[in-house]
């Protein structure tokens, strides 16, 4: 006997190939159809690509982005009946996983088959029910035209992989006559990014830049001779070198993603920590500047100081006007997530003249709201080549892809809705420009593992290099080690619900602990390691539990708990930092009494510890524009005044606070030196900085970084003989895609 598919409100049928919902058939196109077929009988396992590629085009060879369609097709229309529900999960190097319940029914292949409900086939039903009559026969062959064309599934986008390295080869850019693409790669002996020129014929490319740093994010001059690019040499900056090969010079320290004027006379550029593949590049009030620069050497000149943050300028057409990201309030800190609050319209898209005028707000941040992004936060790319829209990468459920914005080169407002041009599981960013409607872009996969550093802790002494201890394909957010190094906790993402797992690191065995009604976060493991504490987000409260790891049921605790916890040296009291404006708060394990100790009119204080001897109290306190550590003396359990607080770091951006063994050094997260980096501050008897800060870890590579994960679901814990942190390291190569959407 023939079985159907059901899930959901979802029912497939494979014998009749028909999917449908609460009795209404949903059109399909026929690849898609197998490829739902195929993950849908597959039971719930992880199906590799490959798999499904021979499975759905046997013997024949085709690009990926076939598939990618197909699934990107899929999406679309489960999410139109059911939008947030994810069905289908992508596992970034292993393939996909169809995560919904489904189960088997028996049918005895007579039932009647409805029609499709949806705008496909509308058109067919007056043809039984109307009289003919010639106002009426127009009126239909007018909706069957509309009702065929509208039937006709989109075409696959035509694929080409232009590079095909092992490593990481990254932000291409097209040279003005269409014939050479600049790119940064990897691929030479030394590991680092260079700056390399590959002409679009198929040639073999040439390496331009040399040195000890990464190099990349290239920029052709209008007229060719020249490229401009960014450097981590000397601190970090643009440079400028000859298209041919010469010696870079120095254009601007510091800066970023540089853009040539059309007229080639000045190079626009901004200042700040770049983030590559976040799902968010929210400028945060004193994050990022905007300058431009001449072309040939000169003074940099600020554009827009008045807004809290201005990043990712591109030029305009005319040469006359900057389009960039700003937030052009300082006291919005965090995105806005209400779209009706004032505060939403503070960061946008927004266009600029360079020599005076006011700064317009274009409304591309309804427009990606509309689409259902998690951040409104995306920097643009490039205009088209007519001028019509401009290019973006921006992540929806879980795709990461290319789209155009529709923007009036008359008055600067979003002309249209957004379009989506790639439909790719990898992240598709970084689009270049090309003749004949063709963009270049960057394919990236990246992982967010968990990594030590060999550490003796009380001497702040690294003992050898950088190790990956996780390697499977989940992303490993929020780590922690216990004290003595045997057990690693992390919140992971698996078969569509976020838990938290333990991985035992000696044999590799992992077990899930956390509740399994509420998604799981930041964790932390008591001095002797029996139990974990970690908050679950229920609703739109964190709650702080505790898990026995020696058997025995879990406690919930305490509501508003919104970060990590840190516990006393008796594992008899936790610290919690709540949602402002809660502050620092003891929590006494036997009473489940909540003590205030910390707070701030104005501040936000995070990362409440312990110090190892219970005496005091390490956390970090974050304004608009900076993040700052400091200690305080625990005498009771009252409140402690900021008078008694001990300032520990002034940097731009301190952060996670994690005591040494013996008390007497912090291990904290910085962006002091541009990049973010672990450093160590020794402190005196009386917890006041002894000596400057030195760094512990640096990681300065684009390929291998701190900054490409999201700061939130970063973190760092300290154990008798390492240090543990989160990072994502990036792989990925450049293809082509020719776009009807660009013409």
């Amino acid at each position: 006997m023939a079985v159907v598919y059901q899930f959901g409100p979802y029912r497939l049928d494979p014998v009749k190939r028909i999917l449908m919902r609460e009795g209404r058939r949903l059109a399909l196109p026929p690849k898609a159809f197998d490829t739902l077929l195929y993950l849908v009988s597959s039971e719930g396992r992880t199906v590799g690509r490959r798999e499904i590629m021979q499975a759905l085009w046997p013997n024949t060879f085709v690009e990926e982005g076939n598939l990618n369609y197909n699934i990107s097709q899929l999406r679309k229309v489960l999410g139109e009946y059911e939008p947030g529900v994810s069905y289908i999960q992508t596992l970034p190097k292993q393939g996909y996983q169809f995560i919904a319940d489904v189960s088997q029914v028996p049918v005895n292949g007579t039932e009647a088959v409805p029609q499709a409900a949806d705008e496909h086939t509308w058109w067919l039903r007056p043809i039984v029910v109307l009289p003919i009559c010639a106002a009426v026969l127009v009126t239909l062959l007018w909706a069957i035209r509309i009702g065929i064309r509208a039937s006709i599934p989109e075409r696959t986008p035509v694929l080409s992989r232009l590079t095909s390295d092992s490593g990481l080869t990254m932000t291409p850019a097209v040279s003005p006559d269409g014939k050479l693409v600049a790119y940064a790669s990897d691929r030479g002996r030394d590991g680092r990014l260079a700056i390399w020129v590959q002409p679009l014929n198929g040639r073999e490319p040439v390496r331009l830049t040399q040195g000890p740093s990464d190099d990349y994010s290239p920029c052709f001059s209008p007229d060719g001779h020249s490229i401009a690019f960014r450097s981590e040499r000397e601190g970090g900056g643009i440079y400028v070198i000859p298209a041919g090969g010469g010696e870079a010079r120095l254009i601007a320290h510091g800066g970023r993603r540089p853009r040539f004027s059309p007229d080639g006379k000045w190079i626009a550029y901004w200042v700040g920590a770049d983030v590559i593949g976040y799902h968010t590049n929210f400028p945060s009030p004193g994050t990022a500047r905007m300058y431009i620069v001449p072309s040939a050497g000169g003074q940099p000149r600020e554009v827009r100081p008045e807004f809290a943050s201005a990043a990712y300028p591109i030029w305009t057409r005319d040469g006359k006007h900057l389009l960039f990201l700003g937030n052009h309030d300082r006291s919005v800190v965090v995105e806005p997530t209400d779209a009706q609050a004032p505060e939403a319209r503070s960061v946008d898209w927004w266009v600029t003249p360079v020599e005076g005028g006011s700064a317009i707000p274009t409304g591309v941040n309804a427009v990606l709201r509309n689409l259902g992004l998690s951040s409104v936060s995306q920097s643009p790319e490039t205009w088209s080549e007519n001028g019509a829209g401009v290019l973006m990468s921006a992540a929806l459920a879980d795709t990461h892809n290319l789209w155009l914005i529709p923007i009036s080169e008359t008055n600067w407002k979003v002309s249209g809705p957004a379009r989506r041009l790639t439909f790719g599981t990898t992240m598709d960013v970084q689009p270049s420009l090309a003749p004949g409607h063709q963009v270049i872009f960057s394919s990236l996969n990246g992982n967010l593992d968990v990594w030590s550093v060999p550490l003796e802790p009380n001497q702040a002494k690294v003992s050898g290099g950088v190790q990956r201890l996780t390697v499977d394909a989940f992303d490993h957010s929020f780590p922690t080690v216990t004290t003595d190094g045997t057990k690693l906790a992390y919140s992971a993402r698996r078969a569509g619900s976020r838990k938290i797992w333990v991985r035992d690191l000696a044999t590799g065995n992992e077990t899930a602990v956390s509740t399994p009604l509420y998604s799981g976060f930041g964790s932390a493991f008591s001095p002797d390691g029996t139990k974990l504490a970690y908050r679950a987000v229920e609703g739109q409260t964190s709650v702080l539990y505790i898990v026995s790891q020696v058997g025995g049921p879990q406690e919930r605790f305490s509501e508003n708990c919104a970060s990590s916890v840190g516990w006393s040296s008796d594992g008899k009291r936790i610290l919690c930092a709540g949602a402002p404006p809660s502050g620092v708060a003891i929590i006494d394990l036997t009473t489940k009494q909540k003590t205030g100790l910390l707070n701030h009119p104005a501040w936000r204080l995070w990362n409440p510890r312990f110090s190892p001897d219970d005496r005091w109290v390490s956390f970090n306190a974050t304004t608009a524009e900076k993040s700052r550590i400091f200690v305080a003396p625990l005498r009771g359990t009252g409140p402690i005044p900021e008078s008694e607080w001990i300032s520990i770091t002034n940097g731009v951006w301190d952060d996670k606070p994690r005591w040494s063994p013996d008390g007497t050094a912090l291990y904290f997260m910085s962006s002091r030196d541009g990049f973010r980096c672990i450093w160590a501050q020794r402190l005196d008897q009386f917890k006041h900085p002894l000596g400057e800060a030195f760094p512990i870890f640096h990681a300065h590579e684009a390929r291998r970084s701190l900054l490409n994960v999201q700061i939130g679901a970063l973190d760092m814990s300290v154990a008798r003989d390492k240090i543990l942190f989160n990072m994502t390291e990036l792989t990925g190569n450049l293809w082509t895609v020719k776009l009807s959407d660009l013409k």
